[in-house]
């Protein structure tokens, strides 16, 4: 049996603040918020959620919690542009911590880098391709 990737989802202090972060910061849009706001799910092709850490500790071990002092966990969170520097832009106005400007790779994508409002790695890049 094949398996496939079913969503993303992130442990943070706040979902909800989270969720609108990745609206002002990515243009991403809300899908679903749980009625006590511990969950939040953005739209995509690959669903991005957003768990709130105090619901999760309930039925998890302990875990590294992502924050904006600590060194990034290692993930990362790719968004894809098609104008990678206006994208960047806008993330780190809506307050995205600038980690990496838009530079193009060997292969011919342009990828950057930020980390969120919780310390998470994102990386702003060219729509992927396999050829």
């Amino acid at each position: 049996m094949k398996a496939g990737l079913g969503g993303v989802i992130v442990y943070v202090p706040d979902a909800v603040e989270a969720a609108a972060f990745y609206e002002r910061a990515f243009g991403f849009e809300r899908k679903f918020v749980s009625g006590g706001n511990d969950y939040c799910e953005m739209h995509g092709d690959v669903p991005l959620g957003f768990v709130q850490e105090d619901y999760v500790q309930k039925h998890l071990p302990e875990f590294v919690k992502n924050r904006s002092g600590a060194h990034p966990a290692g993930f990362e969170i790719a968004v894809t542009s098609k104008d990678v520097d206006a994208a960047f832009a806008r993330a780190v106005q809506a307050g995205a911590a600038p980690v990496t400007e838009p530079h193009d790779m060997p292969w011919g994508q342009r990828v950057s880098y930020v980390r969120d409002l919780n310390g998470v790695l994102v990386e702003i890049c060219s729509p992927w391709t396999t050829s």
